[in-house]
C-alpha cells in the first residue's frame, strides 16, 4: 500500500542505523534515502517556508573559495557570535522541524554523537544553470562544524553532482535523488559542479557539538558559505 502523505519518516533498525554510521566512518560520507528522514509533507513545508526568507547571491566564501550560488539564510553564526536564528518567522519553523526528536534522535545515531547535537548554520541554496559550489573545507566558516547535511529538494536537473576529496588522488561523486539526505564529515574537501540543466535545490545545515561562539576570527567581506 502507498504511505499516506503525513506519515512519520520511517524508524530505522539497528542495523540500519549500524551500516550508514559505518559508511560515514569510513568514507566520510553518506546517503540516506528519500522517505527516511524527510516525509513528503516534511519536504513541501520547508519548501513553503523558504518562500518567506530573502535571497542572496554568494560568489565568495569564508576561505575566499569561489562560488556562483544564491542562499536563504536560515540560522546564522559570524565570527565572534553564538548561532541564531535569521529574521522572521519562517526561519525558527524550519529549525523546528529539523530538531524534531525523531529525526534528532536517527542522526545522533547515525553521526555517533554521545549527545545531542546543535546545529550551527543552516541556509537553502539554488542553483540555476551555470551555478556552482567551489572546492572548499566547511570548517573554514567555522571551526566547530563536525558534519553538514544535505536534504534534496529538486528533481528535474542535471550536472550538481556533489564531489568529496578524501585525498589528492581520490574523488566521491554523489547524485541523491530528491528527498535524500547527504551527511558529510565537514574535514573533508568538496565542491557542488555546475549545474547544466534545470534548477537544483537544497536545505543545507551543519551539526556540533558545541554551541557557543563561531571561533573562526578573519571575518570574510561577503556572508560566505
Amino acid at each position: 500500500m502507498p504511505r499516506a502523505a503525513n506519515e512519520k519518516p520511517r524508524l530505522l533498525s539497528e542495523e540500519h542505523l549500524t551500516k550508514y554510521r559505518i559508511e560515514l566512518l569510513v568514507k566520510g560520507t553518506v546517503v540516506i534515502g528519500p522517505q527516511t528522514l524527510f516525509t513528503q509533507d516534511d519536504l513541501a513545508r520547508i519548501d513553503q517556508l523558504q518562500t518567506e526568507i530573502p535571497e542572496e547571491e554568494v560568489r565568495e566564501g569564508d576561505a575566499g573559495d569561489s562560488h556562483n550560488v544564491f542562499v536563504k539564510r536560515v540560522r546564522v553564526a559570524p565570527p565572534g557570535r553564538p548561532p541564531s536564528n535569521a529574521n522572521g518567522a519562517a526561519p525558527g519553523q524550519i529549525i523546528e522541524l529539523l530538531e524534531r526528536k525523531d529525526r534528532s534522535f536517527v542522526l545522533k545515531k547515525i553521526l555517533g554523537a554521545s549527545s545531542d547535537f546543535v546545529i550551527r548554520r543552516c541556509q537553502m541554496h539554488r542553483m540555476p544553470p551555470g551555478s556552482f559550489v567551489g572546492i572548499h573545507l566547511d570548517a573554514a566558516s567555522d571551526p566547530d562544524f563536525e558534519y553538514s547535511v544535505i536534504v534534496q529538494l529538486a528533481k528535474n536537473f542535471e550536472g550538481g553532482e556533489f564531489v568529496v576529496y578524501p585525498s589528492a588522488y581520490e574523488q566521491q561523486v554523489f547524485r541523491p535523488p530528491f528527498g535524500a539526505v547527504l551527511v558529510t564529515t565537514c574535514k573533508l574537501r568538496h565542491e557542488v559542479k555546475p549545474v547544466h540543466t534545470g534548477e537544483r535545490r537544497s536545505l543545507v545545515y551543519f551539526c556540533s557539538k558545541r554551541d557557543g561562539v563561531n571561533r573562526r576570527t578573519i571575518e570574510s567581506t561577503s556572508g560566505g558559505l
